[in-house]
């Protein structure tokens, strides 16, 4: 007990360092005008770095599979969702390449929420309709630029197995429209490092799978791609439990 109360202690002090040299200037660079924030160099080199030290910060072994699989140019990057440590762990994979996350309009009320509101595109699925203008909106902030977009299609945060739950379709609207291919990303066992309502960061491995980059068929829907790209989450659970 008291070896992981001294990890656990050394893990969120080296966490709040890391947020304040690192993440209040990226921060203040959110400040900027959106013309100037969106494709800025600096801040996603701080972001990456950002990404890469908080993830040091945990003390747990990380393996990742296929990383080779994200492609030098802009992409639609979907991933299950487990943990904090999610955003790190997928936000470390794409090096300083700019990047949009789409994010529940939920988390502005978190203490995330200033940097969220300026640089992610919130997702309100109060009602189909504003669902669809948030989704319109992502497509409009993509479609022709040099920025990957960050999806959990889950829709959010599910803790207590390596299970994916049902996808929403509206990544595959968004590669369709904005005619990107899809990169599926599988975490395993980021839970297990933060498990909810625990004060401790237990020492558990954690794995990462980068699959192929998915592209539209012809005349392929919505609702088949969607199945497709799910399809691969599933192999990649079931693959894991033989």
């Amino acid at each position: 007990m008291v070896k992981k109360l001294v990890r656990t202690t050394v893990s969120y002090v080296s966490l709040l360092i890391v947020i304040f040299l690192i993440g209040v200037p990226c921060f203040l660079m959110t400040l900027l005008p959106a013309r100037w924030r969106y494709d800025n160099k600096l801040f996603f080199w701080l972001s990456h770095v950002f990404y890469i030290a908080a993830l040091k910060t945990s003390m747990v072994p990380i393996t990742v599979i296929g990383k080779e699989n994200i492609p030098n140019e802009p992409v639609i990057i979907v991933a299950n969702h487990q943990s904090s440590m999610d955003i790190p762990l997928i936000g470390s994979l794409v090096n300083s390449f700019s990047h949009i996350w789409l994010a529940k309009s939920g988390l502005k009320r978190y203490w995330i929420g200033p940097i969220v509101r300026r640089m992610a595109i919130l997702i309100d699925m109060s009602t189909p309709q504003k669902g669809l203008r948030s989704l319109v909106k992502a497509i409009n902030m993509i479609k022709g630029k040099k920025r990957h977009a960050i999806v959990f299609p889950e829709g959010a945060r599910f803790i207590g197995d390596n299970s994916v739950r049902e996808f929403f379709s509206g990544f595959a609207m968004l590669a369709k429209q904005a005619k990107r291919s899809v990169v599926p990303v599988m975490i395993f066992d980021a839970y297990k490092v933060y498990p909810p309502g625990s004060f401790f960061v237990h020492k558990h491995p954690v794995k990462v799978v980068v699959g192929k980059p998915f592209h539209f068929q012809k005349d392929e829907t919505l609702e088949a791609f969607k199945n497709r790209v799910y399809a691969w989450f599933v192999k990649q659970v079931d693959d894991s439990e033989k």
